[in-house]
């Protein structure tokens, strides 16, 4: 099955349009009228097995040589699977009206020759070898042109020496329509302008090499499109769709610009796969664009190709491949019809850009049909004519490339779309910090006034201290409500605990400002059924932490809640984008930021996924402590390699397994017997030390433990820890 399917295709794509050469005159008596027709020289030669150079001059008695007519009918057994070197010889009357007009001899072959024309050697196509490995194939799809001496009329003797190893059948002869062609050796005489004129037109490769580089540009450029934005698998289908129509085409390119008989076999069986292979991706891109998945359609067409090529090309069964081929490309037209009918009642997005793509080609006729018939009625019957004449050129050309077209349209509108969503949200984003900071500025001003005034009032008026202590009181007071205000304010930014509890029965939450406000916060989100829960530490504390915590869940609520991410690495990569670019870092000296961690549970899969941003995660699994590290890269601020992308860690829970998210806070905080830092180490021996305890009974621990270890000192940080159980 191997050697058929190649050579069949071999048969349909390049050497049945040459089958007319069995058609052509007997070449006997070589007239002006018969080389008008061209003349076929497969019923004139004689042939004999084996290798003589004797055999060659003009003079040598082939009486005795068998002619090729006996092979016809199947009676010379001579010919049956002979692989081997063997001569043919010809014999030609040239008449005087050919006298003097150029004349050119056709050949191709599949294995090798030289040819002799009157005793006189004139070409040789590949290198005849008396076995396979010393022969080279000299095949080429386009044939041959060997100028043919025509300066007098008169006899003309051909001898042809050919090698023919692993050819198609007896003596490289093949048999269909009821004609004779000779693969292994096939040759016709016609006038050498004829000749040329059909060599120009079979190496008119630009349209192949055209298409060619449409392809592979666009199946390039979608696959890195996809490589950038992986969640788009469109580009993916639609870049190995491409890929197929490419080597379609540049295989045909391939095989007329010369390929030997080898190469080109494998160019068609790549063809050939790829062929069959086309409908598939087209069903898989509708399929993403229609439904964004595969349906398991998709999969059964795959299985049936499958099979189907496995018959043929090893289990040697062509019958059942060639009817299951049949299956597969009945079943995907009636599956590709049906789709489309069903995304036009349900009014998909993109059906009308298909329907249009499609529909293009009998539409670009119709409106060449009617400018033709305009044309022909104002006097332009000429450019009418050239209209004509190319009117079948464009709907095949059109045909080729209506998916593609419908898919560029449909993808750039897809694109457009998405920037502008972003760019909305990139101005609501901007226009939230630019009021932010405006605030900011207004409240330092007041503050820069009143300590103006206060120092000229203390200054001057040293008598009235008493009175302007309770002015500069009051003044505290105003400044004090503020913030108290700005807390309440981030408080109601901040999601509610009672609703984590809800969910997370089995949690606590321990949030404790260094002041008023603070510059850590935690974010809560149910997305998709899933529970996101992040704890976040910003550059700072005091005010300007908390306006960097407000910026942060701001962004963070709109990166879950809004775009619908919910995979930890991608939403750090999204925040840390949208903060550089709230705050004009990559313009600016701005190095705030935050540190990080976050997480994606699955409850009713026992599922978790976390990513963290110098913030790790602490999971005590029967009482024993497992630590996920977290990236060494904060969001925002100074970064020493600016493309670095967080990493994704993906956790099965058990049920008992408590998990532990938080700040430095709790671990700087200076305190004990030595006023020291209480370190990550002592946190660790505290909660090793709790794990029996139920999470409310470990909140009320960790609290007294923490104000116990303070004792007198100042608070140096917020604090935030997070414990879940699951």
């Amino acid at each position: 099955m191997k050697k058929i399917i190649p050579h069949f295709i071999l048969l349909f794509l390049f050497i049945i349009p040459l089958s007319a050469i069995a058609k052509e005159e007997k070449a006997d008596t070589i007239s002006i009228t018969q080389l008008k027709k061209g003349i076929s020289l497969n019923n004139t030669w004689k042939y004999k097995t084996g290798d003589d150079i004797s055999w060659m001059p003009t003079n040598y008695d082939d009486s005795a040589w068998q002619g090729l007519s006996s092979v016809k009918d199947g009676s010379d057994s001579l010919l049956e699977n002979f692989d081997g070197v063997f001569w043919y010889r010809a014999s030609l009357y040239i008449d005087s009206s050919v006298s003097g007009i150029p004349i050119a001899m056709q050949l191709r072959t599949n294995g090798a020759c030289d040819v002799y024309i009157d005793g006189k050697f004139i070409k040789t196509l590949g290198v005849v070898g008396k076995t396979i490995t010393e022969q080279v194939s000299g095949f080429s799809v386009r044939p041959n042109i060997i100028p043919f001496p025509s300066s007098y009329h008169g006899w003309h003797y051909i001898a042809v020496r050919v090698s023919s190893f692993g050819s198609t059948g007896k003596l490289g002869i093949i048999k269909y329509n009821s004609d004779l062609t000779i693969a292994g050796f096939e040759a016709k005489l016609v006038s050498m302008n004829q000749a040329l004129e059909e060599q120009q037109n079979i190496q008119s490769l630009t349209i192949p090499l055209f298409f060619s580089a449409v392809f592979i540009v666009l199946s390039i450029f979608h696959l890195i499109l996809f490589l950038y934005y992986r969640k788009n698998r469109l580009n993916l289908y639609y870049s190995l769709f491409t890929l197929l129509l490419f080597l379609i085409f540049f295989g045909i390119y391939s095989s007329f610009a010369g390929a030997d008989l080898q190469a080109t076999k494998k160019i068609l069986i790549i063809e050939f796969l790829a062929l069959f292979l086309v409908p598939i991706f087209f069903i898989g891109i509708l399929y993403e664009v229609f439904y964004k998945k595969l349906l398991k359609m998709f999969w059964i067409l795959s299985g049936i190709l499958t099979v189907s090529l496995l018959f043929m090309f090893i289990l040697g069964n062509n019958d059942i491949g060639v009817l299951l081929l049949f299956l597969f490309l009945m079943a995907g037209f009636v599956e590709t019809i049906r789709v489309f009918i069903r995304a036009w009642k349900m009014k998909r997005d993109g059906i009308k850009i298909f329907i249009f793509g499609l529909l293009f080609p009998i539409i670009g006729i119709i409106i060449l049909g009617i400018i033709n018939w305009m044309l022909r009625k104002i006097g332009f019957g000429q450019v009418a004519d050239i209209i004509s004449e190319h009117k079948t050129k464009f709907f095949l050309y059109s045909m080729l490339m209506s998916v593609s077209f419908s898919m560029t349209i449909y993808l750039a509108r897809d694109f457009a779309r998405m920037n502008k969503k972003l760019h909305a949200q990139i101005l609501e984003i901007k226009q939230l910090f630019n009021r932010t900071i405006e605030q900011e500025q207004e409240r330092k001003k007041i503050l820069e006034n009143q300590n103006v005034e206060l120092e000229k009032m203390v200054t001057q008026r040293t008598e009235e201290v008493v009175q302007q202590k309770s002015v500069i009181e009051l003044k505290n007071r105003d400044i004090l409500d503020n913030l108290l205000y700005a807390r309440r304010i981030q408080e109601a930014i901040l999601p509610e605990i009672k609703l984590i509890y809800k969910t997370l029965n089995e949690s606590f939450i321990i949030y404790l400002p260094k002041d008023i406000v603070s510059g850590d916060f935690y974010s809560f989100s149910q997305k998709d059924g899933k529970v996101i829960i992040a704890a976040a530490d910003c550059t700072g504390h005091g005010v300007t932490g908390a306006f960097m915590s407000m910026i942060g869940s701001s962004i963070l609520n709109q990166i879950i809640n809004q775009r619908g991410i919910t995979q930890p690495s991608h939403i750090l990569n999204n925040l840390n984008t949208e903060i550089t670019e709230a705050l004009k870092q990559n313009d600016s000296d701005n190095n705030d930021g935050m540190d990080i961690a976050l997480c994606t549970f699955d409850l009713k899969a026992l599922h978790m996924q976390y990513a963290g941003a110098n913030r790790p995660l602490w999971i005590f699994r029967n009482g024993v402590l497992s630590e996920i590290k977290p990236d060494k890269l904060a969001i925002g601020g100074f970064r020493l390699f600016l493309d670095a992308k967080f990493t994704n860690h993906e956790l099965k829970l058990e049920e008992g397994d408590t998990i532990y998210l938080f700040s430095d806070g709790f671990a700087d905080q200076f305190g004990g017997p030595k006023g020291k830092k209480l370190l990550s180490k002592k946190l660790r021996e505290i909660l090793a030390s709790i794990q029996n305890l139920s999470m409310q009974e470990q909140e009320k621990h960790l609290v007294k433990t923490f104000n116990e270890w303070k004792g007198n000192e100042i608070q140096v940080d917020d604090v935030l820890v997070i414990g879940i159980r699951i």
